[in-house]
């Protein structure tokens, strides 16, 4: 009979385990869900940037990472493919729900695109 509590018991302590370690799981990817590769596309698409280029920077701290820093100190990350295409002072333009940014000045107008691999469009 004590054979069969303990079994019963042990049995017990594995399920407790188990459902402990999904808890933890389930837990995890709701409070982590925000840090997947979406939320970068979808933090550059609720954006609304009309603006000048006042620096561009490789955040150093964050694997080289190129950023444009627009208007009063805003900034947003750009592929590098895009670096030679931006310089400071060109005016920057993405609609809020876009992917899309146009960079212009008085000699171009250059369309860079997230969605697309390289983030240039049409080349």
């Amino acid at each position: 009979m004590n054979f069969l509590r303990l079994e019963i018991i042990n049995r017990n302590k594995s399920l407790v385990v188990i459902l402990v370690i999904i808890v933890f799981v389930f837990l995890y990817k709701v409070i982590f869900s925000s840090k997947n590769e979406g939320s970068f596309l979808d933090e550059i698409r609720e954006k609304d940037i009309k603006s000048i280029i006042r620096k561009k920077y490789m955040n150093h701290d964050n694997h080289n990472i190129p950023f444009l820093v627009y208007g009063n100190q805003d900034s947003i990350l750009v592929y590098r493919d895009w670096w030679d295409k931006v310089m400071v002072g060109d005016s920057i333009i993405k609609p809020k729900g876009s992917l899309e940014v146009i960079i212009k000045n008085s000699d171009k107008i250059e369309k860079l695109d997230y969605e697309d691999q390289f983030g240039l469009e049409g080349q």
